[in-house]
This record gives C-alpha cells, sequence and structure tokens, in this order.
C-alpha cells in the first residue's frame, strides 16, 4: 500500500472508530473560550487594583499591563505551541496546559508584588497560547465540512456570549475586592479531567511515518497560508475596535452613563453572536470564501462609518450592533477558510500562525487607533472611520474575487 492510501485508510479507521459527541464539541468551545476571561472578567476591577497599587511608580502603565500581557504572549507563541502539537500530539499538551492554568490565573489573588503579578501574567498567556490554539486545531481534527464551519462559527458565538455574561459578572465579583475576580480561572480544573476522560488524540503529524508525512505535506500551501496570516493581522485591528474605543467614542457625544456604555456594549456583543450564527447557519454553505469575507467586511466597514457620523446614543449603540454583525462573519469565515487549506501534519502550526497574527493586530490596535486619532486631529471617530474605509475596500475587492470566482 503506498503512503497516501495508508494514510487515508488509517484516518477512515480513526474516525470509523471514533466520532466526536456533545460533550466533546463542549470541552472544546469552552477552552478556546477561556481567553475572554483575560479582559472581560478583570476590567471592571482595574480601578480598584491600581488604587492598591497607587505607591508602586508606573503604576498607571503597569495596571493595565495585567490585561494587555497574556495577549502579547499569545501572538508570539500560538504559532510554536501549534508546532509542538503537530510534532508531539495534541492531548497531553491541552491537558498539562489547562491544569496548569488554573494555578496561574489565579495566583494574583495571593501575590503582593506588581511586578510578580505582571509576571503571572505573562505566564498565563504561554497557556493560553496553548489552549485557543489546540482546541481550535482539535475543533478541525474531530470535524470535516460543513460541521467544522458550524463549530469554528460556535467558537467565536461562545466567546461572544462568554464576554457578554462576564462583563456583567466581573463587576459583580469585583464588588468583593480587586482579587477576587481571579479566583474565576479555577475553572479550568473542572475542564482538564473531562479532557483527560473523554477526548482522544487524533492523526497529526506525531502518529505519521517519515513517508506518510512527506505525502501529506505536499499539499501544504505556505504562501496561502502567509496571506491568510496577513489578513488576521489586519482583522485582528478590528476586532477589538469596539471593545478598546466604544466607550471613547461614547464619551465624544457626551454619553458618561456607565450603565449605558455598558448596554451598548452589549448590544454590540449581541452583533457578534448573530453575525457568526448568520455565517455558520446561512453563508458559508451558499457562498464562496470570498463571498463570505465581502459580506463580513461591507458590513463591518458599514459599522465603523456609522460609528464616525452617530451623532446621539441610539445612533452609535445601532453602529456597533451592525459592526459587531459583520466582525461575527469575518472571524470563523477566515478560521475555517485557514482551516480547510492546511494539512494534517502543518494544522497546528498553520493555525497558531493564524492566532498568533490575529492577536498580534490586537495587541498593536490601541497605539494604532490613538496614532491615527492624533494624526487626524484629535478625534477618535474620524480613526475609526478610517478603519471604515479600509474594510469598505476591502470588502469590494473580496466581492469582486468571489463574483468572478462564481462565474466561473
Amino acid at each position: 500500500m503506498n503512503p497516501s492510501a495508508s494514510l487515508a485508510s488509517g484516518a477512515r479507521a480513526t474516525s470509523a472508530a471514533r466520532r466526536p459527541r456533545l460533550i466533546h464539541a463542549c470541552i472544546l468551545l469552552v477552552t478556546s473560550g477561556l481567553t475572554v476571561l483575560v479582559t472581560a472578567i478583570l476590567g471592571p476591577s482595574l480601578p480598584a487594583m491600581q488604587a492598591h497599587f497607587k505607591d508602586v511608580p508606573g503604576a498607571d502603565y503597569l495596571v493595565p499591563l495585567t490585561m494587555t500581557a497574556p495577549m502579547l504572549m499569545m501572538a508570539g507563541l500560538s504559532v510554536f505551541m501549534g508546532e509542538l502539537a503537530d510534532r508531539f500530539g495534541r492531548k497531553r499538551l491541552l491537558v498539562g496546559s489547562t491544569f496548569l492554568y488554573a494555578f496561574v490565573g489565579t495566583a494574583p489573588m495571593v501575590l503582593d508584588s506588581l511586578t510578580a503579578i505582571i509576571a503571572s501574567r505573562f505566564a498565563l498567556g504561554v497557556l493560553e497560547a496553548a489552549l485557543m490554539t489546540i482546541s481550535t486545531t482539535m475543533i478541525g481534527d474531530y470535524y470535516e465540512g460543513r460541521q467544522r464551519e458550524r463549530f469554528m462559527s460556535l467558537q467565536t458565538t461562545v466567546s461572544a456570549t462568554s464576554a457578554f455574561l462576564l462583563n456583567t459578572l466581573g463587576g459583580a465579583i469585583a464588588e468583593h475586592g480587586w482579587r477576587a475576580p481571579y479566583a474565576v480561572f479555577a475553572v479550568s480544573l473542572v475542564l482538564a479531567p473531562l479532557m483527560a476522560i473523554y477526548l482522544w488524540e487524533p492523526r497529526s503529524r506525531a502518529s505519521m511515518t517519515a513517508a506518510q508525512f512527506a505525502e501529506d505535506t505536499l499539499a501544504f500551501r505556505p504562501r496561502l497560508l502567509g496571506f491568510i496570516c496577513a489578513l488576521g493581522v489586519v482583522l485582528g485591528i478590528v476586532f477589538l475596535t469596539v471593545p478598546v474605543h466604544f466607550g471613547y467614542l461614547h464619551g465624544a457625544i457626551g454619553v458618561r452613563s456607565p450603565a449605558q456604555i455598558g448596554l451598548a456594549y452589549g448590544v454590540n456583543s449581541l452583533g457578534v453572536i448573530a453575525g457568526t450564527l448568520l455565517f455558520g447557519w446561512v453563508l458559508a454553505a451558499r457562498l464562496n470564501v470570498a463571498l463570505q469575507l465581502a459580506v463580513g467586511a461591507l458590513i463591518g466597514g458599514a459599522g465603523f462609518l456609522l460609528m464616525k457620523g452617530a451623532a446621539d446614543y441610539g445612533a452609535l449603540t445601532t453602529a456597533g450592533f451592525v459592526n459587531g454583525l459583520g466582525c461575527g462573519i469575518l472571524l470563523p469565515a477566515m478560521v475555517t477558510w485557514n482551516m480547510r487549506d492546511l494539512p494534517v501534519s502543518r494544522r497546528g502550526m498553520g493555525t497558531g500562525a493564524f492566532q498568533s497574527c490575529l492577536f498580534f493586530g490586537m495587541f498593536i490596535n490601541p497605539v494604532l487607533v490613538v496614532w491615527l486619532e492624533k494624526a487626524l486631529g484629535g478625534a477618535r471617530a474620524l480613526a475609526v472611520g478610517v478603519e471604515g474605509q479600509v474594510l469598505l475596500v476591502l470588502g469590494a475587492v473580496a466581492l469582486l474575487a468571489g463574483l468572478l470566482r462564481r462565474g466561473r
């Protein structure tokens, strides 16, 4: 039997022997959603934390770093975590990282030094790079075709829903002190044993012979991966714009009420959730990749331009929903496109490369938007409008490419 035939027969045997059930989907989807804890659960407690460390030099810069440090590590290390998962297998690395996540995540509850807390947050980012990359890769391993696309959309749905709920939960927990929200990271102690019991090790490079690996890697297209990763940076910048800057946009039009601003954030999250469901259950089966991206980019870009022109609370909140709808389409469309074109032997690395670029875009978003704000005369809405214009141009290009492909 030649290598490709043996590889195919092995995959069919594995598929026949083990089929994912609801419990497997829940474990992987919840695991990938753990990264939301970094921003959603901790945001409300930052003012109290900053007051606690007010005597530490540079605390006004260092305290916000407790939220962004994990994101920086995810940007730098996701691709390497994916490579490790390809080389040595997925399950053990995922279970081990999930177990350690609880101890590292809850460490600030007992640490008294701000420097030590920040160091623990950098360490948490290493583990989150493993969790996000491997759980996403294993969704691609366990599912195929339309099922995979729906679960990839549900991955974003779970994250957006978690953000919606955890923003409220974080505020309630923070009433008990700035350390209290860190206790939520212990939830991974429930996930780790469930992973050990229910998940199985999917086929990867670790279980291939040298001949099988050589055969499988022929399908790898590094230039395509590089192009998708470049778009991933743009997507990261776009995706974090509302979470970081929506409050500033409300302040610019005179909205000061935290309750009103919080409701607007919730409406944006509902837009993201609606976009993911629209992608998974409608667009994925009906449109090619270019048209999927065109729909998401055009809707998201329109939302940014509506934000630029919004003069009252209702208009700005509506614009946030429209933008969320577009972003909710774009993210699963990009993830499934990337996953679809990766061979099994490179799936972890390719998924990690995309995640690295996505989180790098998120990390640089505040710097880029503030730079644009200053360059354009000091109005953040103008900077957001530039993002909208860029998205509309990219959406128009994708629309043209998609229509040309459909016409062939």
